[in-house]
């Protein structure tokens, strides 16, 4: 596949020896192949109440299926993992919850384990419950609930698949980098943004000693920020923000898609380069950081429209109440003559009704919309068990 690159307009300042470094880099990642780095994920199969196990499965496969098509996840099925499992701890099959999942994710090597629970309740609806844990670390990084029904079955996986991916860390290689920018196998497909932030590291290989038995383990070690500039269908270019060393191919890139986890984890990233810059070079005058700004248009867009739905359900909502009650007023105390003022309140009664409903509806929908794009977040309640959702108005 032949990739093509295209670099903004670049200053008369800058020396000769910059402009036919940054075309070296240019000319070099031509001739490099995509490298894919996909996270390693375990998918269980679900457990189950009201329903079947084999039903259950589908169900299970089905939201495999998903997280494999969002191209974040090299997707390991309860299939394909019960025949090692079976050979190397027989002892946790069958499998159907976090606890177990963590231990055969460790056999298998995975980094992720998704579990779920799916129940069918008296209406005939579907209710799903799933949970991403990191075998890693054992951090809940991903949990939700959601109804749904065989009719709109297909649009509900579809959405909290692509939740998933964007709560999971998108990792990819640098295909080359020179002292200015990076190129990265990171495009549009996964989901890459022009303005994107993400963080540069690289695995240090340290062997350790202990008397006559060596152990080998990888660090991470975080040497920069890059800001995305430009972005093509499988790969895209950078400018370093803020870097402690020149990055090298083959290296990592790593952030979230979702933009509240993304700023989170720059910002912690940037304290932490700027206290290793002050250990290595001993800068004594005190560092003061600016607060990452990361705005999305779309999302001011999202929330006003929010807004005005909502103003104008609450006005149908109270002009619906008060010729509900005008109509049971002139209804109770009808008297001849009284016909036109009954129709007419009736008439505004049941206008009044169509458009709340039909607002609420419009809003719903929006809210759905809002939930896929990462503007609201699922809240549950201790207490009661109940979730809801939260909006999150961030400027």
């Amino acid at each position: 596949m032949i990739l093509q690159f295209s670099l903004l307009p670049i200053s008369s300042a800058q020396s000769s020896f910059a402009l036919s470094n940054t075309e070296e880099v240019i000319q070099n990642a031509l001739k490099i192949p995509e490298d894919e780095v996909r996270s390693e994920l375990l998918v269980l199969q679900f457990g189950s109440s009201g329903m079947t196990e084999s039903a259950a499965k589908t169900f299970s496969n089905m939201i495999a299926q998903n997280l494999s098509n969002t191209n974040r996840f090299q997707i390991t099925t309860l299939d394909e993992a019960e025949k090692i499992i079976e050979q190397e701890a027989p002892f946790l099959l069958p499998c159907f919850e976090i606890g177990c999942g963590i231990q055969m994710g460790k056999i298998l090597g995975s980094e992720r384990v998704l579990s779920g629970h799916i129940q069918l309740d008296a209406r005939g609806d579907f209710i799903l419950s799933v949970k991403m844990v990191n075998v890693i670390d054992n951090t809940l990084e991903f949990e939700d609930r959601l109804r749904f029904t065989d009719k709109n079955i297909d649009q509900r996986f579809y959405l909290v698949a692509n939740r998933i991916a964007r709560s999971t860390p998108l990792v990819g290689q640098i295909i080359d980098a020179n002292n200015r920018l990076a190129i990265i196998a990171l495009g549009e497909r996964d989901g890459l943004r022009v303005g994107d932030q993400l963080v540069i590291y690289k695995r240090d290989r340290i062997e350790t000693r202990d008397f006559e038995q060596s152990q080998v383990r990888i660090q991470r070690q975080n040497i920069g920020i890059l800001n995305i500039t430009q972005v093509g269908d499988r790969t895209s270019q950078g400018i370093y923000f803020q870097s402690i060393e020149t990055p090298q191919p083959k290296q990592f890139v790593t952030s979230y898609l979702d933009k509240r986890k993304q700023v989170q984890l720059i910002d912690t990233i940037r304290k932490e380069l700027d206290t290793h810059q002050r250990n290595v070079y001993e800068i004594t005058k005190s560092v003061q950081l600016s607060p990452v700004q990361l705005e999305d248009q779309e999302l001011k867009k999202w929330i006003r429209k929010v807004r005005l739905l909502e103003e104008i359900r609450d006005q149908w909502y109270w002009i619906m109440v008060g010729s509900g009650g005008a109509s049971a007023f002139f209804i109770s105390q009808f008297k001849s003559g009284d016909d036109l003022k009954v129709i007419a309140a009736l008439g505004a009664l049941g206008y009044s009704s169509f458009e709340y409903f039909t607002v609420k509806n419009r809003l719903s929908t929006l809210v759905d919309e809002g939930r896929y794009r990462g503007y609201l977040e699922l809240k549950i309640g201790p207490d009661l068990g109940s979730v809801g959702l939260g909006y999150r108005f961030d400027f």
